[in-house]
């Protein structure tokens, strides 16, 4: 029996997580057609980063049958899976990559490239003369977010490259702010449309535009453009209050069940002092499955952050919440790399109940199965 474990284990991939990371058919499905219905644009399907973790074949065939106009992805790998899942709609590199042999790769493979920068011009056009085949491109704008694309007022004259490359389409990424955030998307638009301008004034035609991502798509809908471009918000994770469904957790059950005395500390540095008679519950999932890795945004040190976090420390905050037969118990003490303890004190469990935390997939790790219900 115990050799039987490890047939299919090598001795440098030796991972036990407890978990599975349960996603929701339905739910994602009901998400897309939420987000068509309520934007009433085309969709170009986000499924960067393995499918935000849910693995990007996973994500491909629940959603393939609900007219999604295009599928975007960040790197070729994630291109290449999806043509070998069988996918024929158009697929968008969204990253401006500029190296030849992956460039080559995607033309084989009839991706759209973004096109953010001139150090891919040659290389595109050397492409162009060994397969005679436009290179599709949808132009990339850098509006604020200081990352990839080309700044409007330093584009090259696009006219000159349509000889080499098929031109289809112009977006960029927003960059949104923490603190006005209408007012940051209009100064964004404004820099977007000036470079459409300017891209009609050179002679071509800057077809399909899109600029609203998850958040903003949720907001203000695509901002009188073709598409939104939406990742987060098909699996139900959005800041912003909407008709989404919850389309993805992290499921595990109660190890073991222990009582223990007020004033008694539980877990690493005794940071939790418990303040009445307890029934405690351990759960064998921490840190190592991805739970309690949420980014909360960047790092704040001013002094009103410190002392928020001082107060949620002195009021003994829980760091997380689980729900355990449907009803919601505050995690205890400092989260470990492999387990975590539940006061269910008020929420009685017992061994083998089923407990479900709410993650960010993308930090689920590897070796946590996926099922799609």
């Amino acid at each position: 029996m115990c050799d039987e474990l490890f047939d299919d284990m090598s001795n440098n991939s030796c991972f036990d997580k407890n978990a599975t990371l349960v996603i929701n058919h339905e739910a994602i499905v009901s998400n897309v057609r939420y987000l068509k219905e309520s934007t009433g644009s085309k969709l170009i399907a986000v499924v960067k980063e393995n499918g935000y973790g849910l693995g990007v074949a996973n994500l491909y065939n629940i959603i393939k049958d609900e007219d999604i106009f295009m599928y975007a992805v960040t790197s070729p790998c994630e291109a290449v899976a999806l043509r070998r899942e069988g996918c024929k709609t158009d697929i968008l590199m969204l990253t401006p990559i500029s190296d030849y042999s992956e460039l080559l790769l995607m033309v084989t493979h009839n991706v759209v490239i973004a096109l953010g920068n001139e150090k891919q011009i040659p290389e595109l056009k050397a492409i162009y003369g060994l397969t005679g085949k436009r290179p599709r491109v949808h132009i990339q704008i850098d509006s604020g977010l200081g990352r990839y694309g080309f700044n409007v007022d330093d584009m090259p004259n696009f006219k000159h490259l349509t000889d080499y490359l098929s031109f289809e389409g112009c977006f960029t990424h927003l960059a949104g702010s923490a603190t006005n955030y209408k007012k940051s998307v209009d100064r964004q638009v404004q820099v977007f449309e000036q470079a459409i301008s300017r891209i009609k004034a050179m002679g071509v035609e800057p077809g399909v535009c899109h600029i609203s991502n998850s958040k903003a798509a949720l907001t203000f809908g695509s901002l009188g453009y073709d598409a939104i471009r939406v990742g987060s918000a098909l699996l139900g994770k959005s800041s912003v209050k909407s008709g989404l469904r919850e389309a993805v957790w992290l499921e595990s059950k109660v190890f073991s069940v222990y009582n223990r005395q007020e004033g008694e500390h539980i877990g690493y540095s005794g940071e939790a002092s418990l303040k009445r008679d307890s029934s405690l519950a351990v759960v064998r999932v921490g840190t190592g499955c991805g739970i309690g890795l949420i980014q909360k945004g960047a790092m704040d040190f001013s002094l009103c952050s410190i002392i928020r976090n001082m107060i949620r420390r002195i009021k003994e905050d829980p760091v997380l919440s689980v729900w355990i037969n449907g009803r919601q118990s505050p995690v205890i003490g400092r989260i470990g790399v492999s387990h975590m303890t539940v006061d269910v004190t008020e929420c009685p469990a017992k061994e083998g109940d089923i407990v479900k935390v709410q993650v960010n997939p993308l930090l689920v790790h590897p070796y946590v199965k996926r099922l799609v219900i």
